[in-house]
């Protein structure tokens, strides 16, 4: 699967006790341009998400930044590395630093 885009978002809000994360993959597989949906508290494996199929790459882009502009405007921050791998990164430096 080719990928066009990806991000992660997180949302951390304790006075609500929100700590949520929300994935979205934007890409082409064998049977055209798909867009995945993940989501879930963080710390979790989330939820299953949800798939969405193109017939045209403009099509994907266009659903790709509407979902980006409404994690962002619900309060969602784009980070660079997915939970899972800041997590092994603090796993390794605690190992390798007795």
């Amino acid at each position: 699967m080719d990928c066009h885009k990806y991000a992660y978002y997180v949302c951390i809000i304790p006075d609500r006790n929100k700590k949520a994360f929300y994935e979205l993959f934007a890409g082409k597989d064998l049977f055209g341009f798909i867009l995945i949906r993940r989501w879930g508290r963080i710390g979790t494996r989330g939820q299953p998400g949800k798939k969405q199929r193109f017939l045209e790459e403009t099509g994907m882009l266009k659903e790709y930044e509407r979902v980006h502009q409404e994690r962002i405007k619900r309060g969602y921050l784009e980070v660079n590395q997915t939970f899972h791998e800041i997590m092994n990164q603090k796993a390794d430096d605690s190992v390798s630093h007795p």
